[in-house]
């Protein structure tokens, strides 16, 4: 026997290369993982939410709320250093902080003689929806962003200033 076998023959230890790279695995096992005070905290704020849904009590909640002024001059900056990602984030989330404080969206028709209709409506919240995938798809990305956008947004104007005319 070699020398490398008689010892683990003497000392029961064996050399085992399995493969496993542990320290990617804990890294792993951290990245998906909570802290025990984060879980603490996220376990008293459901037992206090389910305690005033039990006896009928109101809870308070703690809401972020969001500068409309900042907002604003962010998106009307006159520099444009705004990413069009960027813009479209800061423009939906100006829409949310107005229609949160009562204001009327932004996305809607303004005028004298305009009648908001329902299908108004419904179109300014497809805009919405529309931008706000396109900003998840990008995910802080700004040339995903632009390239969802002009995959998904129609130019209407430069396929109306193309005559039909045969000659």
């Amino acid at each position: 026997m070699d020398e490398q076998n008689l010892t683990n023959v003497v000392s029961g230890q064996q050399n085992v290369d399995d493969g496993v790279d542990y320290i990617s695995a804990i890294n792993e096992i951290k990245q998906n993982s909570v802290s025990k005070e984060a879980y603490d905290k996220l376990k008293k704020e459901n037992k206090q939410l389910l305690d005033s849904l039990v006896n009928g009590k109101e809870i308070d909640v703690e809401t972020k709320s969001v500068d409309v002024n900042e907002l604003r001059k962010k998106l009307f900056n006159p520099d444009g250093t705004l990413s069009n990602l960027d813009y479209v984030s800061t423009a939906l989330q100006l829409r949310d902080a107005l229609i949160e404080q009562g204001e009327p969206d932004p996305f809607l028709p303004v005028g004298e003689k305009v009648v908001i209709s329902d299908d108004d409506i419904e179109k300014a919240e497809n805009v919405a929806s529309v931008l706000q995938d396109m900003v998840d798809i990008a995910d802080g990305n700004n040339v995903v962003f632009n390239q969802e956008y002009q995959r998904r947004v129609v130019d209407s104007i430069a396929t109306a200033s193309k005559p039909n005319r045969r000659r």
